[in-house]
């Protein structure tokens, strides 16, 4: 709620062009905010039945060091070597944070003329950060990842675990358990579900502890709103409540779009059905869905993905389980027996068995609780805790997503890892209610298999840590994939030495890794507006890629009148040459200077 708040002064700020509200809001809502709790009596955080218990504090530290451990310490000394490599998705968003940080709406930097729509409200607490103490894009973002990630984490895990006990009492390691148990729950193991993986063992965690595309947010965000919908599903109308969930509305779109439309169509499933069977109208549910669905819509189509986008590149989204199958292990296993993974039966096969290896052993504890909620509902007519009909309908929702949707780079996963809290949470209540059974037994042998993949990630992450560091200290020859320090140099030269309105054409657009253009480095070290960069994850036509592309070879022509026609329309401020792409390139205008140069690098100032 915060975050949100403080996000609107400072898209005031950008569009009145009133400085210093961001900086002055800050001080004075805290201020407020502490004046309000006083007079209020100081209330404690915690509900009636609630007490500080240390399992909180031991969580957080844990996923903070985790967290460091993935991401932080990987990139710890990324500019102290020869060689630089950094995980292209790290590279774009420290570009969105950059361009976030100057005004809204942003522009994309890595495509000229390219307003930025995105899920960005992860980078956008970086970029605020950026925006008030004007420091380094890409050092805010590996310094603060962790406690960005951690601290939500932490609130959502111990919302599951108050959830899961209820009202009773259990041992400090059950309870200890029901918080934490998520992390070593087997969902969405990377070797079952991804052609070709095989570390880290946990897909999900290593999302949840580099949260690296938000995820850890999403799942924090998902567990949060309906916590707070359920509570407030069946109270009396207060505007309060409504204008809280529009807020959070808006805030799970702009962190996960997927998660955005999951909590605003389960929200109208569970209001229709109840609506049927009870028999009752509550005015107060339409509501609650309508700010939902209006704070979705708004933040979807002003922050996402915009009015006008193509579905382009990285944003393709088509309606087929071919993606999933394709790039997942059942479709690989399939292709190897010899048949055709989407001919009939094979395509219901592979689908059934998706849905087994993306949910792991939890699968048989939900399917239990599902079942057994259903014949309570038929038999008794009851409904029960409707959190858990909001947890089961999204779960559904993000399985079917998972295999009928397709999104390059096996995207439509985030439907099921943003339900990952909810399918732990429905499995831990079956196993509260069912007593030993067979399932009971079996799902403790689980999670112990999953405390071993948890010790065999951490692992994993330090000796990444190490094989990372190994990398900075040996040469980049003529990888693509490696940047080297004299190319790093150049462009923190462009950071330091230009103006902040710089336009820049630079030639590295691939790190030729597979098809797509996913070079960022320039962008997101320089911090400068490049004509073209790494496009792929763009919201960008391939036509216009296409007349980008020949443009930006003209920069680079050998005929100066048609290298100076292209950057005078293009307004091109700098070129930056690479010998990796042009090795024998020399300027042939009289109207480019000669500004920096180095082995791997040669930068011209235009006119």
């Amino acid at each position: 709620m915060g975050f949100m708040v403080m996000a609107a002064v400072y898209y005031l700020e950008s569009l009145t062009g009133v400085k210093y509200l961001l900086l002055a809001a800050g001080p004075i809502l805290s201020l407020l905010a502490a004046s309000v709790y006083a007079k209020k009596g100081r209330p404690s955080v915690f509900n009636a039945t609630e007490r500080f218990r240390w399992t909180y504090v031991i969580i957080f530290a844990f996923i903070y060091v985790v967290s460091a451990l993935n991401f932080q310490a990987k990139y710890l000394f990324a500019f102290s070597g020869q060689t630089t490599q950094i995980y292209h998705d790290f590279l774009f968003h420290t570009g969105n944070i950059a361009a976030l940080s100057r005004s809204f709406p942003a522009p994309d930097l890595r495509i000229d003329g390219l307003t930025f729509y995105y899920h960005y409200f992860y980078e956008l607490i970086f970029a605020l950060c950026k925006h008030l103490f004007k420091v380094d894009a890409l050092l805010v973002y590996l310094n603060g990842n962790a406690i960005v990630c951690a601290f939500p984490l932490t609130m959502a895990l111990i919302t599951i675990g108050e959830r899961i006990r209820g009202i009773k009492e259990y041992t400090a390691f059950k309870y200890f358990f029901f918080c934490s148990g998520l992390l070593v729950s087997c969902i969405a193991l990377l070797p079952l579900n991804v052609a070709g993986g095989r570390f880290p063992l946990s897909w999900l965690d290593n999302h949840l502890f580099s949260n690296a595309n938000a995820i850890g947010l999403a799942v924090s965000l998902t567990v949060l709103v309906l916590d707070i919908v359920a509570e407030l599903w069946y109270d009396a109308i207060d505007a309060r409540n409504i204008i809280a969930i529009y807020i959070l509305s808006c805030a799970a779109t702009g962190f996960k779009g997927t998660t955005g439309i999951m909590l605003v169509a389960i929200a109208w499933v569970v209001f229709v059905v109840e609506m049927c069977i009870m028999k009752k109208f509550h005015l107060q549910q339409l509501l609650y869905n309508l700010a939902l669905t209006l704070g979705f819509v708004i933040t979807y189509l002003l922050v996402t993905v915009g009015l006008h986008p193509s579905g382009a590149n990285n944003r393709a989204m088509k309606a087929t389980a071919a993606g999933t199958l394709e790039a997942g292990r059942v479709g690989q296993i399939i292709t190897k027996l010899g048949f055709d993974y989407m001919a009939f039966p094979w395509v219901v096969i592979g689908i059934i068995f998706t849905v087994i290896f993306i949910l792991g052993p939890c699968i048989l504890p939900f399917t239990a609780f599902t079942i057994g909620k259903f014949k309570t509902l038929v038999k008794e007519g009851t409904i029960g805790d409707i959190f858990d009909w909001f947890s089961i309908g999204m779960i559904l929702m993000g399985v079917i997503g998972f295999c009928a949707v397709s999104v390059p780079g096996l995207s439509q996963g985030y439907f099921v890892l943003t339900t990952a809290g909810l399918i732990f949470y429905c499995s831990m209540k079956y196993m509260t209610i069912s007593g030993k059974d067979i399932i009971y037994r079996l799902m403790h042998v689980m999670f112990a298999i999953g405390a071993l993949i948890l010790l065999a990630d951490i692992a994993n992450f330090c000796y990444g840590d190490y094989k990372q560091l190994q990398v900075f200290n040996s040469p980049s020859e003529d990888r693509a994939d490696f940047v080297s320090a004299d190319t790093v140099n150049a462009y923190y030269w462009l950071k330091d030495n230009t103006p902040e309105d710089t336009k820049i054409a630079v030639d590295r657009l691939s790190e030729e890794l597979d098809y797509r253009s996913i070079y960022f480095y320039a962008s997101a070290i320089s911090e400068r507006q490049c004509y073209l960069e790494g496009y792929d994850y763009s919201d960008v036509t391939e036509k216009r890629v296409e007349e980008m592309l020949d443009t930006n070879e003209k920069f680079y022509s050998g005929d100066p009148a048609e290298a100076e026609a292209a950057m005078d329309e293009k307004q091109i401020n700098y070129l930056v040459v690479s010998k990796l792409i042009h090795p024998d390139y020399k300027a042939t205008s009289s109207e480019l200077q000669l500004v920096f140069v180095n082995d791997d690098i040669t930068i011209y100032k235009y006119k």
